[in-house]
């Protein structure tokens, strides 16, 4: 009853917060109690939440770390890729890619995608292999696999390795196995707004004994986050939880995210060094503790969320398959495609943004170019316009729309007014 009074006074979005529940935010206060504090880093629970990791994907190995992106640069590393090599990706990504590929002293070669999928095209990739190609990392775009059979098969013609970029595709399936063990090794992330979501963290999951060992080993040498950082990010569950519930009543919420902003209270996404293509201090890191419990509780609620997020799916493509001007995307008849969001493609994208901003809806603009965030410079991280020119074209078109389990039928049907002209 006390959530349905506070709903009216929150925004429908995409991306604030969408999985953190009550009990989140107790298992974040908790750890942020002093008496707490030296369970911050170190504790059982990170252990733990690899078993479960590995029980969910039926994989040998499961490592953790602070972030996805620790674990794709653990990956390269383990994988020998070094100066002068080339490592081939989809334009229409995050900027966390291109980064670690250069941080490792490689290449990244972009490679244009589907746009029924939004996923790497196969049909282009030989076309951009060369005697330094060392890998491919495949990328399931919101949730959506890849056509991974045809690249694992261009992969193993020309002996390369196969790193699946599962960032977004926690759960989802191909030909009934999960996203992640097709390849030779497969990383996750449970940033704020993915399929789970503890604040920051991430996952290796491998069958390769040897590659498992030899991350496992890698891993270990490496500090954990600073204790000043974890609190910070254990506040975002809590802060965020309550800004999102208060964000209209007499715009409260909105008051403390432009305070949090305003002081830098809470932690970026990305990083002002990020977007720079400079090496962050303390990276990579181990997976703390306090966030390895959050992760753990939201482990339990991966089918319950993904099956919420397959039926919302299925209700936006029944009310808009019909509307003029919008593009729905698809996926593969063998494809299990869980919508971490539901994305669509439109002419006048920045016009329907606003639109919807003035609705009290905050729709996802998600990758707003090739390579994302905006502020990123695309040719410091090796890309050149015009190269990719599908990835171009959806990028200025994508919108997203919300799936997460905050989303009910009155919401959406609220957000498909919007497209009603």
């Amino acid at each position: 009853m006390l959530m349905s009074i506070f709903k009216k006074f929150q925004p429908i979005a995409s991306a604030f917060a969408p999985n953190y529940m009550i009990w989140d935010c107790f298992l974040a206060g908790k750890y942020l109690l002093p008496w707490n504090w030296r369970k911050l880093q170190k504790g059982k629970n990170t252990r733990k939440l690899e078993r479960k990791f590995c029980e969910y994907m039926d994989s040998r190995w499961a490592i953790s770390f602070d972030s996805g992106r620790s674990g794709l640069y653990t990956i390269l590393k383990c994988l020998g890729i070094k100066d002068y090599d080339e490592v081939i990706l989809q334009a229409f990504t995050t900027v966390a890619l291109p980064n670690i590929i250069q941080w490792c002293g490689a290449k990244p070669v972009f490679i244009d995608i589907k746009e029924n999928t939004l996923n790497m095209d196969p049909v282009k990739i030989e076309e951009k292999i060369t005697d330094k190609t060392k890998a491919i990392i495949v990328q399931h775009t919101f949730g959506n696999p890849a056509d991974i059979n045809n690249i694992i098969k261009i992969a193993k013609k020309h002996n390369l390795y196969i790193i699946e970029d599962c960032a977004h595709s926690l759960g989802a399936e191909y030909n009934g196995k999960k996203t992640g063990t097709f390849g030779d090794v497969g990383f996750f992330s449970f940033g704020r707004d993915k399929v789970i979501s503890s604040v920051a963290g991430g996952m290796i999951v491998t069958n390769n004994n040897a590659l498992g060992m030899k991350i496992k080993i890698f891993r270990d040498q490496m500090p954990y986050p600073k204790k000043s950082l974890i609190i910070r990010q254990l506040l975002h569950p809590v802060v965020t939880f309550k800004a999102l519930k208060l964000y209209y009543f007499f715009n409260l919420g909105k008051m403390m995210m432009f305070i949090i902003n305003k002081f830098k209270i809470l932690p970026k996404a990305y990083t002002t060094e990020e977007k720079g293509n400079i090496k962050t201090e303390n990276f990579p890191a181990k997976m703390p503790n306090s966030l390895a419990t959050i992760a753990l509780h939201q482990m339990k609620l991966i089918e319950k969320f993904n099956n919420h997020r397959i039926k919302i799916a299925n209700l936006y493509k029944e009310k808009l398959e019909n509307q003029s001007g919008i593009v729905l995307l698809k996926s593969t008849p063998e494809s299990k495609n869980i919508f971490l969001w539901y994305t669509v493609l439109v002419d006048n994208k920045k016009e329907l943004i606003r639109k919807a901003h003035k609705k009290h809806i905050i729709l996802g603009d998600w990758f707003p170019q090739v390579v994302g965030p905006i502020e990123v410079d695309v040719e410091k991280f090796g890309y050149k316009k015009g190269t990719c020119p599908i990835a171009e074209k959806v990028s200025s078109q994508c919108v997203n729309l919300p799936t997460h389990h905050n989303i009910d039928k009155k919401d959406i049907d609220k957000i498909v007014s919007i497209f009603d002209r």
